[in-house]
């Protein structure tokens, strides 16, 4: 009896030691629960952050598909306050901007934007613009996102969008473009119509309706000769082809999209750059020299700056800013660009033929047409670029030089890229760059032809040249440190 009673003590001892490191397994258990709950949540919240700061992005890049120039004419919603570096003056979110103004933020975040309610924590986000110094088309946006209240999770992202340019594309047309068996063309074609390409074709060609090798009385299309050694580097897509144009360009391109851009480039040519309006003046003649500067002249007395310059008046010389800076122009009246014909302005200041050597970054823009009369070139070592744009015509004059050579992303908003004249008076023509016309055009001025398409096109654009709808994308983005809150 003894011997059973000290064996029932034993037994009670040991169930309580058992029961004991079963009670510190239970709060061992619940603490470690309830501290992975808290690192799932925090965890959650740094994951919640970062995605939206991500669609913070994404929502301002919704606001450029709608309107392309979205960002230098509004501040958004979700941006904080900026204050414009030219008047000092500070514009809230949602008002208007002014196009040629550059801005800066306050030193701590002003605005937010909430996303969502989340289950862990309030999701809300704000953003900073800040302009692309090698890309005048490009921008950085920076969107911050904080996660919960107390001490929120704070993330950052600057991320680079980018829009296609249409001097991405050697030709651009609405209506059917057409080239001969010598023809070799290097950049992308694009026409709303057809596209007649008898040559050799080393970038992609896109026709809505339908790529062929020969003309309409002998036609033979790409679709059936997908071999074709002519078409073998780029490809062709047309309605017929897999993949077809549409898969291409679910939206076509719109011309009338490209207004909006012109009409920027006035607002900042009267902020920043030259703009001209003389009812007196028929023309205005312009011409660019190596040392960065340009020269502006009035012209009288010319019915038809296609044909001959009358009176060159007293010019005004310009100097463009430095570095990658750029600079825009806009004449109220007709251009040209050079001249090939020996004349001396009416001070007597200035003779001869007027070549143009771009150095700088540069746009000019006219709602009326835009004449080539001498050649232009790029400043050697330099990163030039000059984006010519005629709300009607882009007309090479007979005055232009028997051999002409030009450089420039050209567009004819809503008309036509051609010769003068259709008679062969000239010799030949060397052009490099991008072409973009409503109505497409030619060049039989000239007996020979040689189109090249400029590729620094693709990485420098003319500053504010217009773009093609829906088509912005991020480049690429990394995560940084936020402004203060």
């Amino acid at each position: 009896m003894r011997t059973r009673n000290r064996q029932s003590g034993q037994t009670l001892i040991v169930v309580i030691f058992i029961s004991a490191i079963a009670a510190l397994l239970v709060v061992a258990s619940l603490s470690w629960a309830q501290s992975s709950v808290f690192q799932t949540a925090a965890s959650n919240r740094n994951d919640i952050a970062l995605e939206a700061a991500e669609a913070g992005v994404q929502v301002y890049i919704s606001r450029l598909v709608e309107n392309p120039q979205y960002w230098l004419n509004y501040v958004d919603t979700a941006e904080d306050p900026r204050t414009d570096s030219s008047t000092g003056g500070t514009v809230n979110p949602g008002a208007a901007w002014t196009p040629g103004h550059t801005w800066t933020y306050p030193a701590k975040i002003h605005t937010w934007v909430t996303l969502q309610n989340a289950r862990f924590g309030i999701a809300k986000y704000n953003l900073r613009l800040f302009a692309d110094p090698n890309d005048q088309n490009s921008i950085f946006v920076q969107s911050t996102a904080e996660v919960g209240s107390g001490t929120p999770v704070v993330r950052s992202i600057v991320a680079q969008v980018s829009p296609e340019s249409i001097a991405n594309y050697q030709m651009i047309s609405n209506a059917s473009i057409a080239y001969g068996s010598s023809a070799t063309t290097t950049g992308k074609i694009y026409s709303a119509q057809d596209v007649v390409h008898q040559g050799t074709a080393v970038g992609a060609i896109y026709a809505e309706h339908e790529v062929c090798r020969n003309d309409s009385s002998g036609a033979t299309c790409l679709k059936s000769d997908a071999t074709d050694p002519a078409f073998s580097v780029g490809g062709a897509f047309d309605s017929t082809t897999t993949p077809a144009f549409s898969d291409k360009f679910p939206t076509p391109i719109d011309f009338t999209t490209f207004t909006g851009a012109i009409s920027n480039i006035q607002s900042a040519a009267k902020a920043t750059g030259v703009y001209a309006n003389n009812a007196s003046v028929s023309a205005w003649e312009i011409q660019f020299l190596s040392a960065g500067q340009v020269r502006v002249y009035p012209v009288t007395n010319t019915t038809d700056p296609g044909v001959a310059i009358g009176t060159l008046g007293c010019p005004t010389t310009y100097t463009l800013p430095s570095g990658d800076a750029p600079f825009y122009m806009y004449f109220q009246q007709p251009v040209i660009v050079g001249n090939g014909q020996n004349l001396t302005d009416a001070c007597s200041s200035t003779s001869g033929v007027r070549d143009s050597v771009v150095n700088g970054q540069v746009t000019v823009a006219t709602p009326g047409n835009l004449y080539i009369g001498g050649n232009i070139s790029y400043a050697s070592g330099t990163q030039s670029v000059l984006g010519l744009i005629a709300s009607g015509n882009l007309i090479i004059s007979q005055f232009a030089p028997q051999t002409l050579s030009w450089r420039a992303a050209t567009l004819a908003q809503s008309g036509q890229w051609f010769t003068d004249t259709s008679s062969a008076t000239h010799t030949s023509m060397t052009f490099t760059g991008s072409i973009a016309t409503a109505q497409g055009g030619y060049a039989s001025m000239f007996a020979s032809r040689t189109y090249n398409y400029d590729q620094i096109l693709q990485t420098l654009r003319p500053p504010l040249f217009p773009t093609i709808e829906n088509s912005w994308s991020i480049q690429y983005w990394h995560e940084v440190s936020p402004p203060a809150t």
